[in-house]
């Protein structure tokens, strides 16, 4: 009931849908890709993830009550959803941080990542983050705006390296549509 209530929620809200990346780029050796998928319940104007080593700092948004979904290349290793950065006024900037929070994931190189749903919620004056473990909702997206990527690399999950159930999706989805 939970998934299903989130899967509408995110049916209905507008989706952005890019590759930040070419795919007939080659990946570097230090490089994989990852699926980065983001839900701001409440305005974000810069949502902040760094990784480990020097200038490896992304930002996406502005996101306001909005998705975001994009393949982006990423150097091999951690990265963590670091803070937001919202306008107040004309010229202000408050940002909320998660540098408290475990909000972590890892990149494998040479592979499709998966790394959850980062869902950012603010009623102006308070602000809460956390990582969604939505595997079934992002990959069928995945398969659905992004197949030539699953047709390339293999998916590993950036957030439970341990769970097998990006296998039993992507298998059992391959059987039903085979019709086996």
């Amino acid at each position: 009931m939970k998934y299903t209530i989130i899967f509408v929620l995110l049916s209905l809200l507008p989706l952005t849908t890019q590759a930040s990346t070419d795919i007939s780029m080659p990946l570097a050796e230090d490089e994989g890709w990852a699926i980065i998928a983001i839900y701001s319940k409440g305005y974000a104007e810069k949502i902040e993830l760094s990784g480990s080593g020097f200038g490896n700092n992304h930002t996406f948004g502005p996101l306001d009550y909005s998705q975001e979904f994009q393949i982006v290349k990423l150097k091999a290793g951690k990265y963590s959803w670091e803070r937001v950065i919202k306008k107040v006024g004309e010229n202000g900037r408050q940002k909320s941080d998660f540098s408290h929070l475990d909000l972590n994931f890892e990149i494998t190189a040479g592979n499709l990542n998966y790394v959850g749903l980062f869902m950012y919620e603010s009623n102006g004056s308070t602000f809460s983050a956390k990582i969604l473990n939505r595997t079934s909702i992002i990959l069928s997206i995945l398969k659905q705006d992004f197949p030539q990527y699953l047709k390339k690399y293999d998916v590993v999950n950036g957030i439970y390296p341990s769970d097998r159930y990006i296998d039993f999706f992507l298998n059992n989805s391959k059987a039903i549509l085979a019709g086996e």
